[in-house]
């Protein structure tokens, strides 16, 4: 069956949770190619586990997952697995979401939507209470490391990239279409946009 026909909408700058069961696995597009979507999964049956950008470097032995490598929690389990990616780049495991304090850094008026809300709120409407916000992995986002340092760059993202995700455990995988529109993460012209994902059987 054709994955357009089924296809549901994570809208431009706010966070949606989906439950996956051990074997489901999740097709996200980044519909037209600039958006970042922060990315986070915690274990359906204890949120107190979630996917550990930290242990996931450590298990796969780089700082960034690979098609055919694990996402990992912070007790070392494989949750999900990185089964397709059409993405060349790679997807950004070291930068925290942004927040509420980040925006008053850029100089943005109060209650500007951030990601970290955005787990928050996409989990409370499920009724999770998570005991922490995890560091997400940063879907699409480009960030360059030369040396020591690191940048922020526009997405070398294309439209139609896709990834799946397998869900290696019963999880709970939050998305972000990412709101930032002060700096080129989503783009040049710094507009945050829908993404696209569907849930596909085992």
């Amino acid at each position: 069956m054709a994955i357009e026909k089924h296809l549901s909408e994570v809208p431009a700058g706010e966070g949606m949770a989906i439950t996956l069961r051990q074997g489901e696995t999740l097709f996200l597009r980044n519909t037209f190619g600039s958006q970042v979507v922060d990315t986070w999964a915690l274990s359906l049956d204890d949120p107190t586990e979630y996917l550990s950008v930290e242990h996931t470097r450590r298990m796969n032995g780089h700082l960034y997952t690979k098609a055919g490598e694990n996402f990992w929690s912070n007790r070392r389990t494989p949750m999900l697995l990185l089964s397709e990616d059409s993405f060349p780049g790679t997807h950004d495991m070291l930068v925290a979401c942004c927040d509420p304090w980040l925006y008053v850094h850029l100089g943005a008026k109060p209650g500007h939507a951030n990601c970290r809300d955005n787990f928050l709120g996409a989990l409370g409407a499920i009724g999770v209470e998570p005991p922490q916000v995890p560091n997400p992995v940063n879907l699409w986002m480009n960030v360059p490391v030369i040396g020591d340092e690191m940048d922020i760059a526009p997405p070398l993202s294309r439209p139609g990239d896709h990834v799946r995700l397998l869900a290696e455990m019963d999880v709970i995988v939050i998305l972000s279409t990412c709101p930032m529109d002060i700096v080129p993460i989503n783009g040049e012209d710094c507009t945050p946009r829908a993404v696209h994902y569907a849930i596909e059987a085992r």
